[in-house]
């Protein structure tokens, strides 16, 4: 049987980090958890709970602890790796619809979209943020998707081999996206809930939409120069 690892970025998550790894053991052969700098409990809750823990020394942002976490899950042979952010946002318990729907439509990439149903209860700015985002997406690169800041994904092992991308904060989601489509990787989501309490985004929204934008121009200069040399 194909070997599944989730892979949960944390930054401060003690509250939330051991459920999490809890529920996502049920569904995964194993879970990393990169905790990228945390001053809390982060770590002992998510060791606690039964994880394989990887500490930064200090916060470098979610699109490092990504490229810490993936790196490991390819050594430890992983065939599947499903993303899933450890501030509770997101169920583990819909790992397997994740999954299923990666099977069964033969993808490369599956996005955890709470954008396909209910999306009661998140933050309007996040919902403003979000639309455009993905609109920008779907416009200049041809990603058909709906909910381009999900933190809940699953990817094949040839992605993670394939795809290349450098930011450091959270547009390094959007960056793994872009060149994944580019590369030929098929990209498609499920529906999931949108889960939203006391929990506080770790997204700085003037810095890293500035990073965004920044990220997406030279992501649109990269696609003008390839298909001009082409």
């Amino acid at each position: 049987m194909a070997k599944v690892l989730c892979v949960s970025p944390a930054y401060n998550e003690e509250k939330t980090v051991f459920k999490i790894v809890k529920g996502a053991l049920k569904y995964t052969n194993g879970v990393i958890v990169v905790d990228d700098g945390s001053t809390d409990s982060t770590h002992k809750e998510a060791e606690k709970a039964g994880a394989t823990v990887i500490r930064h020394n200090k916060n470098r942002g979610k699109g490092v602890a990504l490229k810490t976490g993936f790196k490991s899950a390819l050594e430890m042979d992983a065939e599947t790796v499903i993303v899933l952010d450890a501030d509770g946002q997101h169920n583990p318990e819909e790992i397997p619809k994740l999954l299923k729907t990666m099977n069964y439509k033969n993808s490369d990439i599956i996005i955890g979209s709470r954008f396909l149903g209910d999306i009661k209860g998140m933050p309007r700015i996040r919902i403003l943020s979000n639309t455009l985002t993905t609109m920008v997406l779907r416009l200049f690169f041809g990603l058909p998707i709906t909910d381009s800041q999900s933190g809940f994904r699953a990817y094949k092992r040839r992605v993670l081999e394939k795809v290349e991308f450098s930011a450091p904060r959270f547009s390094a989601e959007t960056e793994i996206l872009i060149d994944a489509k580019r590369k030929g990787f098929k990209i498609l989501e499920t529906r999931v809930q949108t889960v939203y309490g006391e929990e506080k985004s770790k997204m700085r929204n003037f810095e890293d939409t500035i990073r965004w934008i920044w990220g997406i121009d030279k992501q649109l200069i990269k696609t003008i120069r390839n298909k001009l040399s082409t």
